[in-house]
């Protein structure tokens, strides 16, 4: 008889140890997710809390713009006024920066002076963005010159793939030639013109030089001899 209490006794704590252990397992589990797992994906979406905009929405996890609207249901993720279906560059509004490195004047501009007062005009899409150096940069003739003159970041629009970037450099005031490409006499022949495709990421860069001195339309050539480089 003794015996047998004794089993039940038995049978009774381990019926309550399972309870227990049953009733203890989710919030273990819970606690030892939060400490070993700091990773916490509220929404299961595959994006942790901490890198999720919408950390309990599994269908919003960015928000490029911070307009509160995810990028998933936003039509115009980088509120730039493009339509995403139209935008080239749609998690950031589009813009342009030229950067002009190095220069060399290679023949004397005047017979008096050995030295130059030199800028360039940088357009874009027909318009004048900006005037570099202001003031104009004193250059002697035949010497190497390392510059970082660069234009502030130009919007442009974002549904137009194609831009035209147009260089002018003077000398004195005088038109010089940096265009090798084209040996007409005429303003053309002189300046340096790209056609620039803004790409479909930021960040997107190309890098040009040119030397007008392979063509025959200007005795006061202008060298580039080092990039220039277009963001």
């Amino acid at each position: 008889m003794l015996g047998k209490e004794r089993n039940l006794i038995i049978i009774f704590m381990a019926i309550i140890i399972i309870l227990i252990i049953i009733i203890a397992t989710p919030f273990i589990y819970k606690n030892y997710k939060s400490v070993f797992n700091p990773n916490k994906d509220s929404d299961g979406d595959g994006i942790p809390d901490k890198d999720d905009a919408f950390p309990h929405n599994p269908h919003e996890w960015k928000d490029s713009d911070g307009d509160g609207i995810g990028d998933n249901e936003d039509p115009d993720d980088d509120n730039d006024g493009i339509p995403d279906e139209q935008d080239l560059v749609p998690y950031a509004d589009a813009g342009i920066k030229v950067c002009i490195y190095g220069f060399r004047i290679k023949t004397p501009l005047s017979l008096r002076n050995s030295t130059a007062k030199v800028y360039a005009k940088v357009y874009i899409d027909g318009s004048l963005v900006a005037t570099l150096p202001n003031p104009p940069y004193n250059a002697m003739i035949d010497r190497d010159y390392n510059v970082n003159w660069s234009t502030p970041v130009i919007n442009v629009d974002d549904s137009i793939g194609e831009h035209i970037i147009k260089i002018e450099f003077y000398g004195n005031k005088k038109l010089l030639d940096i265009n090798g490409e084209n040996s007409t006499k005429n303003k053309g022949g002189r300046v340096l013109e790209i056609s620039y495709y803004i790409g479909n990421e930021v960040g997107h860069r190309e890098s040009f030089s040119n030397d007008g001195s392979n063509d025959d339309n200007n005795k006061n050539m202008w060298l580039l001899p080092r990039p220039l480089k277009i963001l």
